[in-house]
């Protein structure tokens, strides 16, 4: 057994799992992710805690449903005083880095990493809070806050482009992490490190460069699983996000539904070879025999199932991600319990020698290590929808193939995902036993009465900070990526020439994980 293995959490941003080969997609091309998937445990039936980018990761990093870390939306403050796995490892005496997303909101801009290699893509301060309500905009026509939302307008931009925020972005962050592995790889620091890697890709707009978009033809985008669904025919919450996202504004062509799927296909490819470097450098540097790799995206995305796109919906589209663990003392597998993001800190915990009387800290996940041994332990799934295109909270419970939506706006969605795996038979009302039982583990698990105050009341909070920190000099919580303050990698004053070019040399060590 390898004693405290080095680990590398890859992530990806609003990746659907369903599109994957690993999880029977048959035209999405991700050779690098293949070669994990058979080399590692593919969890089957892996969940995010919230369809929205900082609620799933702070839930993810806190090992908490994001609701009671006080995580509503993507302008909710990331606490300091909320530990989290990285806090854990480097106190477990791990070297813990983050190069990439992770959209972390407040001051705290580290929360446990000892290094950060790149800034953040979006904000850290509180501008994306949503105004203290909550609003059925397909009554009112009223829109929810107007940063931070993506629009149908993006899905007609798909298509080609020569650079992109996103893929500059990217860019930086494959560049800085692939240099820290050899960077370690050379240190005489001996503790073994947990890296995160971050990407934004495939989150929309759905454009790529003309190499991507080019593993593509038009004809071979199949059509969405589920036709488009006449908004009238749709549940209420769905017709909310028809309007919510600006569909009423912009109608969308077969064409345009084709472009998209390519996209994001085209931008999943990219991802992929991004992976594929960040593996081919783990193996360079040696330390593949001795890493955990994990795999897995913040939340999903429609990518116009049921004629929706996006997120913040609770059909599994939006809320399924891929999860893949390599652990080189356990064999290839396939998990198909549900299980959830936040199971992610207990087993990075495990992973690590940290044993369960050592975690102080309460937790909603359970460590994924007895699945990965081969003896999985079945229990339930909980997914939130708390703010952003709802009228009121909506929550999730899957247990087994029974899946349970309710929120005290909306009648019940009640799904037997064995024999319906789509999601077209509302079975909510019809006797079923199981929907009474996971209505009363939901309505344990989450106080719907009171949420919806508490909501607003943080939000309330949040526009003051925010409006005030907006006048007379301004104090900027983003990161910045700092100068190293003693560079032993290039040649300055007083440097011998060979000295410094002979200390970094690496040789290869490596076996070629990837062929």
């Amino acid at each position: 057994m390898i004693d405290k293995p080095n680990i590398i959490l890859f992530m990806v941003d609003q990746l659907t799992s369903f599109v994957l080969k690993a999880y029977g997609g048959a035209v999405c091309k991700t050779p690098n992710i293949d070669v994990l998937a058979a080399r590692g445990v593919v969890f089957e039936n892996a969940y995010c805690p919230y369809p929205l980018c900082a609620p799933s990761r702070f839930g993810m990093m806190a090992g908490r449903l994001p609701s009671r870390i006080g995580a509503y939306d993507n302008g909710a403050e990331f606490t300091a005083a909320t530990p989290t796995f990285a806090h854990y490892l480097r106190a477990h005496g791990y070297y813990t880095c983050i190069s990439g997303k992770m959209h972390f909101v407040g001051p705290d801009q580290f929360h446990g990493f000892e290094e950060r290699l790149t800034t953040e893509i979006y904000p850290a301060d509180m501008s994306w809070t949503p105004k203290p309500t909550f609003v059925d905009v397909a009554e009112d026509d009223e829109r929810a806050y107007q940063f931070g939302v993506s629009t149908i307008e993006t899905v007609r931009d798909a298509g080609l482009v020569a650079r992109s925020m996103q893929i500059d972005y990217d860019e930086d962050v494959i560049h800085h992490a692939t240099r820290e592995l050899f960077a370690r790889a050379r240190s005489d620091d001996d503790r073994p490190f947990m890296m995160t890697v971050s990407l934004t890709h495939p989150h929309d707009p759905y454009v790529i460069t003309r190499e991507y978009w080019d593993r593509y033809s038009g004809t071979d985008i199949e059509d969405p699983r589920v036709s488009h669904i006449p908004v009238a025919a749709r549940d209420p919450h769905s017709r909310s996000l028809y309007y919510h996202y600006g569909q009423d504004k912009c109608s969308l062509s077969d064409t345009d539904y084709r472009n998209a799927r390519r996209g994001y296909y085209g931008m999943i490819s990219y991802a992929d070879d991004l992976f594929g470097r960040l593996m081919q450098a783990l193996d360079q540097s040696g330390f593949a025999d001795n890493t955990v790799v994990l795999f897995a995206s913040d939340h999903g995305d429609m990518i116009g199932e049921r004629g929706m796109w996006f997120k913040k919906t609770l059909f599994d589209p939006a809320i399924r991600v891929p999860l893949i663990i390599v652990h080189p003392d356990y064999p290839a597998g396939r998990i198909s319990v549900p299980v959830n993001l936040i199971d992610i800190f207990p087993t990075l915990c495990e992973v690590a020698g940290i044993t369960p009387d050592t975690i102080k800290t309460p937790l909603d996940g359970c460590s994924l290590v007895p699945a990965l041994r081969g003896e999985p332990a079945e229990v339930p799934v909980f997914v939130e929808h708390i703010d952003g295109g709802t009228s009121a909270p909506r929550v999730c419970v899957r247990d087994g193939n029974k899946k349970l939506v309710i929120s005290r706006a909306y009648l019940p969605q009640f799904y037997n995902l064995g024999v319906d795996p789509l999601e077209l038979t509302n079975l909510a009302g019809h006797g079923d036993p199981d929907e009474d039982r996971l209505t009363q583990l939901a309505e344990q698990t989450w106080s719907l009465d009171s949420l919806p105050s508490a909501v607003m009341a943080s939000q309330t909070a949040r526009k003051i900070v925010d409006q005030a920190l907006s006048q007379g000099r301004e104090e900027l919580w983003d990161f910045t990526p700092r100068p190293l303050m003693q560079n032993t990698n290039y040649v300055r004053r007083g440097d011998a020439f060979p000295t410094v070019e002979r200390r970094g040399y690496l040789k290869y060590t490596g076996k070629g994980i990837l062929t």
